[in-house]
């Protein structure tokens, strides 16, 4: 389908519409309010950094996770002057 076409379908689309919700959300994709909207978000700036950190290589994988987090709680142990672990 070439551009003009689907322009063509939209504006027939568009023009057919009678939910004014629909029609609100396309005026926000076209002038790209949703987009700037969504990557202003926290969540989204936490998820793209996370993205960097996976791709740049900094990751734990869940065994290396769970190793530190073992080791972490056998020196609060230890620190207390006690070795009994909990079950």
């Amino acid at each position: 389908m070439t551009t003009t076409n689907r322009k063509e379908l939209l504006k027939k689309l568009i023009e057919a519409e009678r939910d004014p919700a629909v029609l609100e959300l396309v005026d926000n994709v076209l002038q790209r309010k949703t987009r700037g909207v969504a990557f202003q978000s926290e969540l989204v700036q936490r998820v793209l950094k996370s993205e960097e950190d996976y791709k740049e290589g900094r990751f734990q994988t869940l065994e290396e996770f769970n190793t530190e987090m073992n080791e972490f709680v056998e020196s609060l142990y230890e620190e207390k002057g006690t070795n009994k672990k909990r079950k």
